[in-house]
């Protein structure tokens, strides 16, 4: 193993002395003094490995000020740059996800940060969640079990794309590796984000892969070019369905193989990106597993909450101090699953995922207006049988007043994300109603293109008049060229799409179209209802950064809704305590 210390501190840099550099236990410096460290008390050492094809991986090294170790080792691999490890955690700075560094020390873990293949100071070529990329993780993993400063227990951390490493490098069964905390992270990459229902992502390429990967490394002298790192987004545009090149890099595929401690922690705010991912880790893997879905709202939100130090005491550390330490502490006798109820507020538990007393409610598409919204259509979702021989909408586009997306402004300024879309209301719920679980919308459509595209929202809009903006409890996206299913992994409540071809539609022709929702859980209240958006782009506002790219699209697209093509918003329901 080569071992060489991080840079000198700035003090050293500018040839000024700096006596606390200089003390057997690195102290904590001033902020001032050394962004390097502005959250750590120690300096790290950088590991060197030579990695199965020949290129040297890169790593630094925390070590607990306390104690002689050895340590159990919690590891964190990203294509982030590990020499930018000072940055806060900010939302400015969306990539800065490997957790509170020092609340791991304070407890007795090492904690490795390790540069990717082809970033940072990793050399060879950056393949983005590959397995040739796991198998990396996977020879670093190794090799830090048997330094003398680790007891060989190595588990994994951090959260979005640190996330996608556990994933990975868990597909390629370490023998060291004990355990994940997947928080926050996919595991099927063409559909948990690249091509959402086959349709192309493009907004979130431009603040991921160029704001927090190509110009990060940029700015610190290091090529685009340098391990072909620009390929990437040629690679996802020159494969839009799902082939060899995507299994490659979707542990998806590979999950039943792992057989280790896996605690998934989703969040609800960043659905449209990893909560799919989270849900599908939480199910395929076969060995002992919990599943948390958290509060937050959103990408900033959630990202504080994975440096928010409680948080780690509460559900992390814990986690890691029995599958690595061998602490009986009780947390694998919680419920298999627990989640926060939007629209309740607080969190609810049970024995599977979907909880096993959920049952699916059905709501009809109608063409009765709801009286609820002004959109371009407002109409209504009933629980009864639709009784219409002939009931449709029709809608044409793109739209003359869409704005930003199919956002529009008023004379005054103020955004309206519903005007120009299509939508279909329920009446006030008479009692208190809970969602929970997984949702499908089945639509009768037409078109007179060859293709159409359906984005879909469900949201929860308050009784209370001074409740605010409805909150987007679920969604979903389907181009129907990709409408085929997978057999042996579609369920009645949740379709599997294949994405293996694509099947030009006849225009005029009706079609059976069945789009999956992500998973959700929310509390209707007494006076409350439920809003089903479809149209075929996002809101520039409300949608960001996962926006899609829109096309050519231009034509007019039918909805059927009536007795012969019964359309229907299919929805997970769970009884409510004591009703």
């Amino acid at each position: 193993m080569r071992q060489r210390r991080k840079e000198p501190c700035r003090a050293q840099r500018q040839s000024r002395s700096c006596d606390r550099c200089e003390q057997p236990t690195r102290a904590r410096h001033d902020e001032t003094e050394l962004i390097d460290m502005v959250d750590v008390n120690v300096d790290p050492m950088e590991v060197e490995v030579l990695g199965r094809t020949g290129n040297l991986l890169r790593a630094d090294v925390y070590l607990p000020s306390h104690g002689d170790g050895p340590f159990p080792t919690v590891l964190g691999a990203s294509p982030y740059q590990k020499a930018l490890r000072y940055l806060p955690p900010n939302g400015v700075f969306p990539f800065t996800e490997y957790g509170p560094i020092q609340l791991y020390l304070d407890n007795g873990y090492a904690y490795v940060a390790m540069d990717l293949p082809g970033t940072g100071r990793s050399e060879g070529t950056w393949d983005p969640v590959s397995r040739a990329e796991g198998e990396a993780i996977h020879d670093m993993i190794e090799h830090v079990a048997v330094q003398p400063w680790s007891t060989g227990a190595v588990g994994m951390i951090g959260m979005s794309h640190y996330c996608w490493s556990q994933w990975n490098a868990a597909r390629t069964r370490p023998p060291h590796l004990k355990t994940i905390v997947a928080y926050d992270g996919a595991t099927d990459m063409y559909r948990d984000w690249m091509y959402h229902g086959g349709i192309p992502i493009q907004g979130f390429l431009s603040t991921w892969l160029f704001g927090s990967v190509l110009y990060q490394h940029e700015l610190r002298g290091i090529d685009f070019h340098v391990g072909d790192k620009h390929e990437f987004v040629y690679d996802i545009l020159s494969h839009p369905l799902e082939d060899e090149w995507h299994r490659r890099r979707s542990p998806f595929w590979e999950l039943p193989e792992v057989e280790i401690p896996v605690f998934s922690i989703g969040v609800w705010g960043k659905a449209a990106l990893h909560l799919r991912g989270n849900f599908y880790g939480f199910e395929r893997v076969r060995g002992p597993k919990k599943l948390l879905v958290a509060h937050p709202s959103g990408f900033a939100a959630a990202q504080q909450y994975y440096f928010d130090e409680q948080f780690h005491r509460d559900e992390l550390l814990p986690w890691y101090d029995h599958h690595l330490k061998g602490v009986e502490n009780g947390v694998m006798e919680q419920p298999a699953a627990r989640f926060y109820v939007n629209g309740e507020d607080t969190y609810r538990s049970a024995e599977s995922w979907p909880p096993p007393d959920v049952a699916p409610t059905v709501f009809h598409l109608c063409g009765e207006r709801s009286g609820a919204v002004a959109s371009l259509n407002d109409g209504s979702l009933s629980e009864s049988a639709p009784e219409a021989e002939q009931d449709a909408t029709s809608w044409s586009y793109p739209d003359p007043q869409w704005m930003a997306g199919v956002t529009v402004f008023d004379k005054h300024g103020v955004p309206d994300h519903v005007a120009r879309v299509n939508t279909f209301t329920t009446k006030p719920m008479e009692r208190d109603r809970e969602f929970t679980g997984h949702g499908v919308l089945t639509l009768y459509a037409s078109t007179d293109q060859t293709d159409l595209d359906l984005f879909v929202k469900v949201s929860l809009v308050s009784g209370d008049s001074d409740a605010g903006l409805p909150l987007k409890v679920t969604q979903g996206w389907l181009r129907a060229s990709h409408r085929a299913e997978d057999p042996e992994l579609t369920s009645d409540m949740r379709p599997f799409h294949r994405h293996a071809q694509i099947e030009p539609l006849v225009p005029g022709q009706v079609y059976k179209l069945r789009v999956e929702l992500l998973p959700m859980s929310f509390l209707a209240r007494a006076g409350d209802r439920i809003r089903l958006e479809i149209t075929n782009q996002d809101s520039l506002i409300t949608d960001a950064p996962m926006t899609h790219f829109y096309g050519t699209k231009a034509g007019t697209d039918t909805y059927r809704h009536d007795r012969t093509y019964p359309s229907t918003l299919r929805l997970h329901e769970r009884p409510r305590p004591g009703i």
